[in-house]
């Protein structure tokens, strides 16, 4: 049997290790950090009236743009891995089949 610890502290170092890379690929495209939610491990980002959260846990992510058409607007991408997290932080309008929205 594993030790919960022992799979707890992975974890954690995991996060850790993707929290370093989301604010290195925020910091080239940048992006201002702005809020660490720890309870939620949520991450957030802000750059021109967009802003961007990365669920780390989970590697969701939302976007909050002004649509044309349609106001404010979220996006939310799940299952989000480096090379999309780097094309969202390049263009968080991008389009990637593997979204849902919310007003």
């Amino acid at each position: 049997m594993i030790d919960p610890s022992w799979q707890e502290g992975r974890h954690k170092e995991a996060c850790e290790v993707r929290l370093k890379e989301i604010q290195r690929l925020a910091k080239i495209y940048c992006w201002e950090e702005v809020e660490w939610q720890e309870n939620i491990s949520m991450l957030s980002f802000v750059k021109q009236g967009a802003r961007i959260n990365v669920y780390v846990t989970r590697m969701t992510v939302a976007t909050c743009i002004n649509h044309p058409q349609k106001g404010r607007t979220q996006l939310f991408r799940k299952q989000v891995d480096v090379n999309l997290m780097a094309k969202i932080f390049r263009n968080p309008r991008v389009h990637t089949k593997r979204g849902y929205q919310k007003k």
